[in-house]
């Protein structure tokens, strides 16, 4: 399913305009990367949880051109699905 597709989906469902739903979905992944950003998780009651974890700079050797590469640190998100999203798509 594609961005567009999903955004249309949830309008229905809320009864919004595509616009607002967009609007919606865009400040929902901000907060989440916020909050991220931080180190912080964030659990959703009934869907998930969304955690975060820091992983920092290394260097590795570029096989290609036997040179060593200093690679960023970066923060990685995982997401965990809450026990009813799991419920609801064991029963479909």
């Amino acid at each position: 399913m594609d961005n567009n597709t999903f955004i249309a989906g949830l309008a229905r469902q809320t009864g919004r305009n595509i616009s607002q739903t967009e609007n919606l979905a865009d400040c929902l992944t901000k907060v989440i990367g916020d909050i991220a950003a931080g180190l912080d998780s964030v659990a959703i009651p009934g869907f998930g949880r969304f955690d975060s974890e820091k992983h920092d700079e290394y260097i590795s050797v570029d096989p290609s051109t036997g040179r060593n590469m200093l690679y960023p640190p970066e923060i990685k998100i995982s997401f965990t699905a809450g026990s009813m999203l799991k419920k609801r798509f064991s029963h479909e």
